[in-house]
């Protein structure tokens, strides 16, 4: 009897699915408890969920299991600059601090996603969200919860696969074999420059987004560098940008269009699950569109966190990804040059086409 071919379909419904549960129920819960201002805390602690997604499962526990580690840390951290007063200088050197931690965690692991974006978003954003000292008991039950709840989803497969893998083998995904792993690559030049590229792109792009009159949200145009910007062992296009660009106009004018309907906090729970769910089947397959389920999501969340006028926001959130493509690809290009001065590769920019 001939097998049935495993479908590739398959493995982006199914990292989807655990991906939008693993953010949806916290998501939820907050909202049924009628705390919806840390609605964001629960999203980026669900995000843990997505690291190590192809990885074997006893390896994906340990991927996991620092993934949301760090991502714990990245929010206390944020927590901490918002308790000072969140003073500019101190959200870039904890900006520098979080980039310099999360390339390095993400080069050891090997793991997908590789880039620091979602570590920095989840600094820059609670840096910013009231929380007064009384509140953080419960706001660190509610990051630490989440957490716990994001990698249990993760690893929920395993027990899947035992139970109905023997049954129907085609329809679930294969497991990528397990990675070496080694802190060697830590000491190499490649990555103190992968390093370089991302503290120095966030800081330029964050500085004149900062700098720039009539316009706010200047952590947008550092997610936009770091979310551009090559991993160390990532081959890397211009395109890249360029998709980023025009995904993040099209989900916004898709999400300016929702929130001019005032929808509910309900709504903003289903918006958030239909995009991390759409986001993580299209993440593999064409970033433009990944982006049009991703930049909804993302600016329901703030909403839902930090009410805002829609028009401020969209207009805010173009502006700014423009800016941080910019910067990105000027950093690209200019490291490109020096390559080809001293000819060998300079970090994460040997990949890039300036064509």
């Amino acid at each position: 009897m001939t097998t049935p071919p495993h479908s590739t379909r398959t493995t982006n419904l199914e990292g989807a699915a655990r991906a939008a549960v693993a953010g949806g129920v916290p998501l939820a819960l907050l909202i049924g408890l009628g705390l919806p201002q840390y609605a964001a805390f629960a999203v980026f602690a669900g995000f843990t969920a997505i690291f190590g997604a192809t990885e074997p499962y006893r390896q994906r526990a340990v991927t996991t299991g620092v993934a949301g580690v760090m991502q714990v840390v990245c929010m206390a951290a944020g927590i901490g600059v918002a308790l000072l007063g969140a003073p500019l200088w101190l959200q870039a050197v904890g900006l520098v601090v979080v980039i310099v931690g999360a390339v390095a965690t993400l080069t050891a692991l090997r793991t997908i996603p590789a880039q620091p974006i979602f570590p920095v978003f989840a600094f820059v954003v609670s840096a910013l969200v009231p929380v007064r000292p009384a509140d953080l008991p419960l706001v660190a039950t509610i990051i630490l919860g989440s957490v716990v709840w994001a990698w249990l989803v993760a690893m929920s497969g395993a027990v899947i696969r035992r139970v109905l893998h023997p049954h129907a083998p085609h329809r679930f995904r294969p497991l990528a074999d397990r990675k070496r792993r080694s802190l060697a690559v830590l000491r190499t030049p490649a990555f103190r420059e992968t390093v370089a590229l991302n503290v120095v792109g966030a800081l330029v792009a964050g500085g004149v987004a900062e700098a720039l009159p009539g316009l706010g949200h200047p952590y947008w145009a550092v997610i936009a560098v770091v979310s551009t910007l090559p991993a160390l062992r990532q081959r890397h296009t211009v395109s890249r940008a360029v998709q980023r660009v025009v995904g993040t106009v099209g989900g916004t004018v898709i999400a300016v269009g929702i929130l001019l309907l005032e929808p509910s906090a309900w709504w903003i729970v289903v918006i958030a699950v239909v995009g991390q769910f759409g986001a993580e089947v299209f993440v593999a397959r064409n970033y433009a569109v990944c982006l049009l389920f991703l930049t909804p999501l993302a600016l329901a969340v703030s909403w839902l966190s930090v009410p805002e006028a829609p028009a401020l926001l969209a207009l805010d959130r173009i502006s700014q990804t423009l800016l941080g493509a910019v910067v990105s690809l000027a950093l690209l290009v200019v490291g490109r040059r020096v390559e080809r001065r001293r000819g060998r590769a300079l970090g994460a920019t040997s990949s890039i086409r300036t064509v």
